[in-house]
């Protein structure tokens, strides 16, 4: 969102890692500018044992880079078990 906004043409990539079974995050991705900033508070999130069903109940801060990681809905691939 922050980067649409500012219309300046950066682009970040953010990417959760959700066990499907247990809805628990397992891990985040981020490439962005102020990606140091949000990963911190997305380890401590991590660390207490966030589910998916948590970041999608929490309010984004607008606009921010960082509400992406709370607005999340659509899963891009569901990796099958072995």
């Amino acid at each position: 969102m922050k980067h649409a906004m500012t219309g300046r043409g950066q682009r970040s990539y953010m990417k959760m890692l959700v066990d499907e079974e247990s809805d628990a995050v397992l891990g985040v991705h981020v490439v962005d500018s102020d990606a140091a900033e949000m990963i911190q508070g997305i380890a401590v999130a991590l660390k207490a044992g966030a589910t998916k069903a948590q970041f999608d109940a929490t309010i984004g801060v607008h606009p921010s880079s960082a509400e992406e990681l709370v607005t999340m809905r659509t899963a891009a691939r569901t990796v099958g078990s072995r």
